[in-house]
């Protein structure tokens, strides 16, 4: 006989009651441990022996291994977490720059700034320098200019704006690479 309490039948009702946990989560925990349960000796070893690697090597994990570590390791999992945080403040920290110097800037800013005693510190660096990587790869940076002074210039090679008034009236100025040119408004 199968009775529906709130929605649930109550073989799911009895099995939180009885775990305090809901069904759900039972059955992805479940369907996770058939998975593993499925791969062979040989296999789980190889894979925690990947994941383990590349978490020390300050690679980029998934949100899957990051589980895994996790459940497997947590010390490891604790290091690859303030690996992940320093790789994520580096690269907000890198789409606010203005130039290719201002980046790099950045980067030994961040570099300098991990202790020489810090037990991480290895796995930190790798992690900082692959994040730095991928932006130099990256068509952002491409595209900065190499220095704030080249910056300033503009893209389309007028210099900064400038507002002056004349005798006459107002008239807008900019400066152009190797002169000065200017307009008058006509008003």
């Amino acid at each position: 006989m199968n009775f529906v309490l709130n929605g649930k039948n109550s073989m799911q009702h009895a099995m939180e009651k009885e775990a305090g946990i809901p069904v759900e989560l039972q059955l992805m925990e479940y369907i996770r441990s058939m998975k593993e349960g499925g791969m062979q000796e040989a296999s789980k070893e190889a894979y925690a022996s990947r994941v383990y690697a590349k978490a020390r090597s300050g690679q980029r994990l998934t949100p899957d291994e990051m589980r895994f570590l996790a459940r497997t390791n947590p010390e490891l999992y604790r290091k690859a977490l303030r690996a992940n945080m320093a790789r994520k403040e580096l690269e907000s920290r890198l789409k606010s720059c203005r130039s290719k110097q201002d980046a790099q800037d950045v980067f030994a800013a961040a570099v300098s700034s991990i202790s020489d005693k810090d037990p991480d510190r290895d796995m930190i660096l790798q992690a900082l320098r692959q994040a730095f990587q991928e932006f130099m790869e990256s068509g952002e940076y491409q595209r900065l200019p190499e220095s704030k002074e080249e910056g300033e210039e503009g893209k389309d090679g007028r210099g900064i704006l400038e507002f002056v008034r004349n005798e006459n009236g107002y008239q807008e100025t900019y400066q152009i690479k190797g002169g000065w040119a200017a307009f008058a408004a006509d008003a």
